[in-house]
């Protein structure tokens, strides 16, 4: 989700301007050569025209060295708007050109880099201690870290006779999210709460009855159970245990071998930020987890919704080589009452989570790649067929239909 109203990321201009290097072109080379063979048959040949014309190439080879003896540009300072990327979403990066001098920079031709492509730039003069900032769009395709930069500057003479390029070290590197859509609630909030209660309810009171049994000290007296003490004629309390919140399992299929295309992997990742986002926003916490060996993340609330952002943002298919743990030993060790697994058509999951309906209220199978709706084989799991992460949006009734 990107936020355009936040304040940019800014790397900010060095102080010193960049050392710059001088090129030849192959012109400049055949226009040298030329000149000692046209003198030498101007003399030889008696024309003097011939050499006023042989002179010229030097002539004409000083002016354009004259045009391009200057350092090209200022200073460069660059910021990208939103500061939240997102894949396949619009940004803006800003280009600020500052001049220190007491002289005017000129024009000078740009050449930024995004993720490895060049973006070419005019950046006009800059007066004396000023700043002009020039702006372009861009947008991220794939999700993950971002390099933009270095920018190089390029002052040409109208000939093309030489090049002058100085490299800026306006740099910076930022994570691309993958995208955040709007999914069914019920997929994502409500029958996770009807299994244990919801957050807000937990809240009041997460205690529950559990058992009676006989007064030690230290009790408190008002946990003691009156009437069954009279009746055995012994104290006798209530022994009381906790009820959990309820706690969501996000996990992500990230064996390429699961999936169709690589394209359906992507959606994949987009499918499990839609759901976790959800999740969190339904107030309820939720814990992400991948079948390979990326980082573990536990998101409780809405503004730690840009870890789990980024732990998407860099988690990559690949082919495992060892086996991934049983879904019920996650459930276990994150404590969660209901899992979302997403994972693609291909996937040899499907047993374990199975086998791991017993320790939750209900699981969710979002299988991406391949159409058919929703279905629910068995009693507690379900299963979501969609072609893209947007088809998680449409509510479905048993069956695929709309």
């Amino acid at each position: 989700m990107s936020q355009t109203k936040e304040e940019p990321v800014v790397v900010k201009a060095a102080d010193d301007e960049p050392d710059s290097v001088r090129t030849t072109s192959a012109r400049t080379k055949g226009l040298l050569i030329c000149v000692p063979i046209l003198l030498g048959l101007g003399f030889l040949l008696g024309y003097p025209a011939l050499v006023v014309v042989g002179l010229a190439p030097v002539l004409l080879v000083a002016i354009a060295l004259f045009m391009v003896g200057r350092r090209p540009g200022g200073n460069l300072r660059r910021a990208v708007e939103p500061t939240q990327l997102t894949r396949g979403e619009t940004a803006t990066a800003v280009i600020t050109s500052v001049n220190n001098r007491v002289t005017p920079t000129g024009v000078v031709e740009a050449i930024d880099s995004i993720g490895g492509q060049p973006v070419d730039l005019l950046i006009p003069p800059v007066p004396p201690r000023r700043e002009i900032t020039v702006t372009y769009k861009f947008v991220p395709l794939k999700r993950g870290e971002l390099h933009l930069g270095p920018v190089t500057l390029e002052r040409r003479d109208p000939w093309g006779l030489f090049v002058r390029r100085a490299t800026a070290s306006a740099t910076m590197s930022l994570l691309v999210h993958p995208r955040v859509l709007p999914v069914e609630i019920s997929l994502a909030g409500n029958r996770i709460g009807q299994e244990g209660g919801t957050a807000d309810r937990d809240v009041l009171g997460s205690n529950q009855f559990h058992t009676l049994r006989e007064y030690v000290i230290g009790d408190e007296l008002r946990q003691i159970h009156w009437r069954s003490s009279a009746r055995v004629g012994k104290l006798m309390v209530k022994q009381l245990v906790d009820n959990p919140l309820p706690r969501a399992l996000v996990l992500l299929d990230n064996d390429i071998r699961s999936y169709l295309t690589p394209e359906d992997f992507e959606e994949a990742v987009d499918a499990a930020a839609s759901i976790g986002t959800a999740i969190v926003q339904a107030g309820l916490p939720v814990a992400l987890r991948t079948t390979g060996e990326d980082a573990a993340v536990e998101i409780l609330r809405a503004d730690d919704i840009t870890r789990l952002l980024d732990a998407l943002a860099l988690s990559d298919p690949r082919v495992l080589k060892v086996s991934p743990p049983a879904l019920r030993q996650i459930l276990l060790a994150t404590r969660s009452t209901s899992f979302f697994l997403v994972t693609g058509p291909r996937t040899g999951l499907l047993p374990s989570a199975i086998a791991a309906l017993g320790l939750v209220g209900e699981g969710t199978i979002v299988r991406m790649g391949q159409e058919g709706g929703l279905t629910r084989p068995r009693r507690g799991l379900v299963f979501r067929d969609v072609l893209r992460c947007e088809d998680l949006g449409i509510p479905m009734t048993p069956g695929g239909r709309a």
